[in-house]
């Protein structure tokens, strides 16, 4: 694969099909997420915990509205670009194989769907903007959510066919943070940003406000 994406100037704007980014925090204003005890820190994946300032005033906010037997439990926030290409190179491989038929272009588009390209301009991982985040209760316990975090399946998408117990728990996870303002990204039930490139997609604005620092 080809880099596309060098390095973003915090003085200069990228377009990106129709969103014009532009850096805000100059530098970038990153605080590391600790535990507290309404959120829990699950290092089963990564153990970066740096993100922006402003998110984690928002998170934050957003535990204590939660039923009080009920904690946050963040399995990723930070993410690096070595690390985004250890997530895309496997599964890029996979649809791969599943659609031999397939041309390379293909196979990219369709991997972007489920992870970011670590050659392009970035996610929101890479901003700081991003946390991948479940539900669990007082014991560490994550709740039935129709499917294991960072998993690519049929269950993957938000509103994919789940069992009734999961969907609750997935509409609250979705409710409750996007009260304070982290908008979910359809396609992962777990991931939730503010402020970046996705958060402007989905959120049908023109412009974002954190870009990637790595």
């Amino acid at each position: 694969m080809q880099r596309i994406f060098d390095s973003l100037n915090p003085m200069h704007s990228t377009n990106i099909n129709g969103i014009t980014i532009t850096e805000r925090e100059t530098p970038p204003n990153l605080t590391t997420l600790t535990q507290t005890p309404r959120i829990f820190l699950n290092d089963a994946v990564a153990d970066d915990w740096r993100i922006r300032s402003k998110i984690k005033t928002r998170l934050i906010a957003a535990s204590l509205a939660l039923p009080d037997h009920l904690n946050f439990m963040i399995y990723e926030a930070f993410r690096s670009r070595a690390r985004q290409y250890e997530l895309w190179t496997p599964r890029y491989a996979q649809i791969k194989a599943e659609h031999s038929d397939w041309s390379d272009a293909e196979v990219y588009t369709e991997t972007s769907r489920w992870v970011s390209p670590p050659d392009a301009f970035g996610s929101g991982h890479q901003a700081g903007a991003a946390i991948d985040i479940t539900l669990a209760t007082k014991n560490r316990e994550p709740l039935d959510m129709g499917g294991p975090m960072q998993s690519f399946a049929k269950t993957t998408p938000t509103n994919a066919q789940v069992s009734p117990t999961a969907r609750a728990n997935r509409d609250l996870l979705v409710h409750t943070l996007e009260a304070q303002g982290l908008i979910n990204y359809p396609d992962e039930w777990w991931h939730f940003c503010y402020g970046d490139r996705l958060w402007a997609e989905i959120t049908g604005r023109d412009s974002a406000f954190f870009a990637p620092i790595d």
